[in-house]
């Protein structure tokens, strides 16, 4: 009877997951921006922003390939931005952006990034977008339509994106950053097996960057493949370990195959470098299966404390008292 509970359980809480989820998505404000150098061109690589309010940790995202982030379900307020330096060219970078909104309608606010550079160091040339940039073997006209393709998928239009990035490909089949790109758009629009693809042709052609990994384990777990997940997943987090969001996934597929252990650890590092919240909810699954109700209240309690104004507060609330009971049979 008690494993039927628990695997009972187990889809409650993974419903519980994506109304939360959905309802950070649908949330009542966005904050969007752009981390730039001074020069006004985007930084080479993905840079990790955190959102920070009241001096808690709210959200941790790394920016596209144009240098764009974004923030869903916020409520007013003043937030702290935060773009972390490279540690050699560019300094670790604070601005603050307030959300003043009136009225109740959804409103979308934004807030740009300027790095700052290092005393003695000097700001690359404006046009630079990415590594391939710096690569002459490249040609120029696979260059723009990578360009191009980076700023449609800013824009949030997919389809487009997509054409501009096969023609990239087209001209130099070599190209990473268009593989990467196309399968970011594929899995946007659910097209889960050509994204898997498009990220395993990047992993093939760069196999010590770790954004393709991140990107085919997060497809694999869409598409709830959780055991395939786990290699690239791992894989990723070999390459770069102050990602939470790979760790997160991990965390998710150790636990959905099983491993429970692994699956804990990899949680608790997630939510360590990033305090991405959901990470409680994760780990209160957990800890319910693992038949330790005690440790699943302090999550989701947790996860309550961080989201004082989730819609969900009361559907939690009654996930724990259904906890409490069973803490309490069996003492």
């Amino acid at each position: 009877m008690i494993g039927l509970i628990r695997i009972q359980s187990i889809f409650a809480f993974i419903a519980l997951l994506a109304a939360a989820s959905a309802a950070q998505a649908q949330g009542v404000h966005a904050l969007q921006g752009k981390v730039v150098l001074p020069n006004g061109a985007a930084p080479n690589n993905s840079v990790k922003v955190t959102l920070t309010f009241n001096g808690i940790r709210v959200y941790e995202v790394f920016t596209d390939l144009s240098g764009r982030f974004s923030f869903s379900g916020l409520h007013k307020g003043t937030y702290q931005l935060t773009a972390e330096g490279d540690g050699q060219t560019f300094e670790t970078t604070t601005v603050y952006a307030e959300v003043a909104a009136f009225g109740n309608a959804p409103q979308v606010f934004t807030q740009n990034i300027q790095l700052r550079p290092k005393r003695g160091q000097t700001t690359p040339r404006t046009g630079i977008v990415s590594v391939e940039s710096l690569d002459a073997s490249i040609p120029e006209r696979a260059r723009k339509e990578l360009q191009q393709g980076v700023k449609l998928a800013a824009e949030n239009q997919p389809e487009k994106a997509i054409k501009h990035f096969q023609e990239a490909i087209a001209i130099h089949p070599s190209l990473y950053s268009a593989h990467a790109g196309m399968g970011e758009q594929l899995s946007k629009l659910r097209r889960y097996d050509e994204a898997a693809a498009a990220y395993q042709k990047a992993i093939e052609i760069k196999p010590d960057r770790a954004e393709a990994y991140t990107g085919l384990g997060t497809v694999l777990v869409k598409q709830k493949k959780y055991g395939e997940a786990l290699a690239p997943l791992r894989r990723s987090i070999e390459l770069e370990k102050q990602s939470s969001t790979p760790y997160l996934l991990l965390g998710l597929s150790e636990m959905m195959t099983g491993d429970y252990q692994s699956a804990e650890s990899d949680l608790l590092r997630a939510y360590e470098i990033g305090k991405p919240t959901v990470a409680h909810i994760y780990l209160a699954n957990l800890y319910d299966l693992r038949g330790e109700p005690e440790k699943a209240i302090e999550q989701l309690q947790a996860f309550l404390k961080e989201n004082p104004e989730t819609p969900d507060s009361r559907q939690i609330r009654e996930v724990i008292e259904r906890l409490r009971k069973q803490a309490s049979s069996k003492k």
